[in-house]
């Protein structure tokens, strides 16, 4: 059996959702994997100190392992620093990278492969000349025994003729959460029983129009819970919560980024939006307009059906596992 570390700084959120995915049916193919959360001890900054002591502790967590795949730029640099082209190890791209300087570029090129999550991620990677780069879109799959809409308001304490419009981000500037909170002001001055839920990882943050969802709530009963999933982050690879809301046949509107454009297609199977002002008025189109907002909800549903297939990713990083492990 091959032993894979997949190595993150993030305990919860999008991309720790999907690494957690993959575990069982990679572990069905004969890929044992081990995840962990080294949050606690691969720091945001870098710099020659950090990055020695950082290192040391990469080598010293990997050891056992036939592959350490980190998730996440930051990671990816401290497997670099720590192992080079040593030991087979690999990066997820989950988002778009903040910078392509020159640093980043060439540690990247010491992975066997970059797994990009959009085709407009390789792109940005691909035009600041990385290497060993392709493409694996994420995947979901709703799990067993999730309640019903009804069941799920009731659990959130929600009444059931409430027009709800959920959100999920980490508390940082990307995700646009002011943002989520300002449009939730304006529509519930046009439609008084709409109520903003929006669950926020990695903090808190005081919310003056929307309510801020217990992080410990699954996120799917938060989702299944909607009547529209928002999501208007300024920067994004892949966006979980639209991915989720797709496959429970929910309305799903962001903002229009090239990477969330590969996600849906706009008007047929999902919303977008270039400007704060007009998302506004677009959602007071769609919360008029229930036979559209189904019909746009069953679209999405199969389109993640079709291109959100979680048993497709498993077997594209099973192939990908076998291929870094075998190369010479």
């Amino acid at each position: 059996m091959i032993r894979v570390l997949f190595l993150t700084r993030q305990k919860a959120g999008g991309m720790s959702t999907f690494a957690s995915s993959l575990v069982p049916g990679l572990e069905a193919k004969g890929i044992e994997v081990v995840i962990d959360t080294a949050d606690d001890w691969i720091p945001e900054k870098t710099g020659w100190q950090v990055d020695r002591r950082v290192s040391r502790a990469v080598r010293d967590a990997g050891k056992g392992f036939d592959f350490v795949l980190a998730w996440g730029y930051r990671a990816a640099w401290a497997c670099s620093e720590a192992f080079y082209v040593k030991k087979p190890w690999g990066y997820v791209a989950y988002d778009t990278p903040k910078t392509t300087h020159d640093q980043l570029i060439g540690r990247l090129a010491a992975a066997r492969t970059g797994i990009c999550s959009s085709r407009a991620t390789k792109r940005v990677l691909d035009d600041a000349d990385g290497v060993n780069l392709e493409v694996i879109v994420p995947g979901v799959q709703v799990p067993a025994g999730l309640p019903s809409k009804e069941v799920a308001r009731e659990q959130l304490g929600l009444d059931a003729d409430s027009r709800v419009i959920v959100g999920m981000g980490r508390l940082v500037n990307d995700s646009a959460i002011d943002v989520f909170d300002d449009l939730l002001e304006m529509v519930k001055a046009e439609v008084p029983r709409s109520v903003g839920l929006y669950q926020m990882v990695g903090g808190t943050r005081k919310m003056n129009h929307s309510r801020v969802v217990d992080s410990g709530i699954d996120p799917w009963v938060l989702i299944q819970a909607a009547d529209l999933v928002l999501c208007p982050d300024r920067r994004a690879g892949f966006k979980m919560a639209a991915a989720m809301g797709m496959a429970l046949a929910k309305p799903v509107m962001c903002r229009e980024l090239p990477s969330l454009r590969e996600l849906g297609v706009a008007d047929v199977s999902m919303e977008f939006f270039s400007d704060d002002g007009d998302a506004y008025y677009q959602i007071l189109d769609l919360l008029s307009a229930p036979v559209y907002l189904e019909s746009l909800g069953l679209a999405a549903r199969a389109r993640a059906d079709d291109y959100l297939s979680l048993d497709r990713s498993v077997d594209n990083f099973a192939r990908m596992i076998r291929d870094c492990v075998g190369r010479r």
